[in-house]
């Protein structure tokens, strides 16, 4: 196990194709689910869910996490690092959220320029709960505040680092209980966001001891042994969050039991020597995510269910041909800048 936790940095790209992946085949599997289709279908789609469902995105989290910790340790001059995470994500933002709103909001919904704008924004996640794209006010945020989640996992003493990242994550926690009780229209919002926080900081942490050479191997059985009886304890409960008073993202096993399946992944990546094809998706995770979330939006508003696998296929089909245009166009503009 421990040669296997290892090498996680070494097949970060492929991880982030596999997650991106997984996302892509829960959303088709959350379609089916709402749909009711009943069948063999609706039954590989509840197994798919119950077993891997959104863990995809907590694996993104935690692999963004990782990187983020690597690239501040490497530099660690905080404008550089802002400007290279903004430039990562505003450009594939910038292209495919404004033609992606100006479809939806314009041109189906005919909203006008003011919802245009209020999506585009994001502004409509944090107050209306349109999650789209909630991703990127997340994801924009924790950039921001990267720095001093750095400064605390960075403390010298593994065991103070270890002391404060735990403080911290509590005091999250408490904070998220505290608003599904206080707000629960507010949190009910913007919860999708809320707990990926957790497995974000987690990577982080994992990032500091792969990149100063610190055993991983205990932790790891720890999180994987908590994901076990958590999912346990999930499934006895009929599959009802309100059991754990209903204030975890989707059940409680999601702040712990994704780490199992990244490192099962892990270990297979490894014992097979990578994927080129992963790797591939992975160099353009973003851009697909992007893609994909739009496009299933727009092919709903169209009448185009996306539960049904033919549906599916065109969405993922335009996904992979629209993300594979943004990311090479965005590459050339970058290359052309540079020179």
């Amino acid at each position: 196990m421990k040669r296997f936790l290892s090498q996680i940095p070494d097949v970060r790209n492929e991880l982030f194709g596999f997650s991106i992946i997984s996302v892509i085949l829960f959303h088709f599997c959350e379609d089916v689910c709402s749909a009711k289709l009943g069948g063999a279908a609706e039954t590989a789609a509840t197994v798919y869910n119950s077993v891997i469902g959104s863990n995809g995105v907590e694996i993104f989290l935690f692999l963004s996490g990782m990187g983020l910790f690597y690239s501040l340790s490497s530099d660690s001059n905080i404008r550089s690092f802002y400007r290279k995470r903004l430039l990562r994500i505003l450009p594939v933002y910038l292209l495919l959220g404004s033609v992606g709103w100006l479809v939806l909001d314009i041109l189906i919904r005919q909203k006008g320029i003011l919802s245009f704008l209020y999506d585009f924004s994001t502004l409509s996640f944090w107050t209306e709960g349109v999650r789209t794209v909630w991703y990127i006010s997340f994801i924009l945020i924790m950039y921001l505040l990267f720095p001093l989640i750095y400064r605390l996992i960075a403390i010298p003493s593994k065991r103070l680092a270890g002391a404060a990242v735990t403080a911290l994550l509590t005091v999250w926690i408490a904070v998220c209980m505290s608003l599904s009780f206080l707000v629960p229209d507010v949190y009910n919002n913007i919860e999708i966001a809320l707990w990926r926080a957790v497995p974000f900081v987690i990577g982080a942490w994992y990032g500091r001891s792969f990149r100063r050479g610190e055993s991983v191997a205990a932790q790891s059985v720890i999180l994987c042994a908590l994901g076990a009886v958590f999912v346990a304890v999930y499934h006895a409960a009929g599959y009802d969050p309100g059991f754990l008073w209903g204030v975890f993202r989707l059940r409680f096993a999601n702040l712990f039991y994704p780490y199992v399946v990244l490192f099962a992944a892990t270990a297979v990546l490894v014992l097979c020597g990578g994927s080129r094809f992963l790797r591939s998706v992975g160099a353009a995770s973003l851009e697909l995510y992007l893609s994909h979330v739009i496009i299933r939006v727009i092919m709903k508003e169209l009448g185009l269910p996306t539960c049904y696998p033919l549906n599916y296929l065109l969405c993922t089909a335009l996904s992979v041909a629209l993300s594979y245009a943004v990311h090479r166009l965005i590459k050339c503009l970058q290359k052309k800048k540079k020179n």
